[in-house]
């Protein structure tokens, strides 16, 4: 699929209502990219979390008990049959079985993978922060000016 082309549009051009619809469709997406961004930072400390608690079994004896995370908040007792090998959700109900240190670096480079992503989101948002100011700045002249033209 080919990139979409950038649109120019002159703001000058536009009436106050237009104006307010653009204004109103960049600040959509700009919560869009705030709360996608929010849910990546969750992913990112998620898999963190997933990658120190694989790490940590380095540091255990097979058929010692242990406290299982099943969620960051809910752990439930087991017992630790193999630290030879972990089992990874990677998505959509799918596990596969690595080594306790392929978990660990399968952890890590998810979370670099998000904070790339993050990193993305951030460029974006603040190229549609300064897009959306500009309109601000636009209906705002636009509003003066009507309101010095009118008796």
């Amino acid at each position: 699929m080919p990139p979409k082309e950038k649109q120019v549009i002159d703001l000058n051009t536009l009436d106050p209502e237009q104006l307010s619809m653009l204004k109103e469709q960049f600040q959509e997406e700009l919560n869009g990219l705030m709360r996608s961004t929010v849910a990546l930072q969750k992913a990112a400390g998620e898999f963190g979390a997933s990658g120190q608690a694989v790490e940590a079994l380095h540091d255990q004896k097979e058929g010692q008990p242990i406290m299982l995370p099943l969620t960051s908040s809910v752990y439930v007792n087991g017992t630790l049959a193999s630290k030879e090998s972990v089992l990874i959700d990677i998505g959509t109900g799918y596990y596969i079985e690595k080594s306790v240190d392929e978990g660990v670096d399968y952890c890590r480079r998810k979370v670099q993978f998000l904070k790339e992503q993050i990193d993305k989101f951030g460029l974006l948002m603040r190229d549609k922060q300064g897009i959306l100011t500009e309109i601000e700045g636009a209906l705002g002249r636009t509003m003066q000016h009507a309101q010095s033209s009118s008796p």
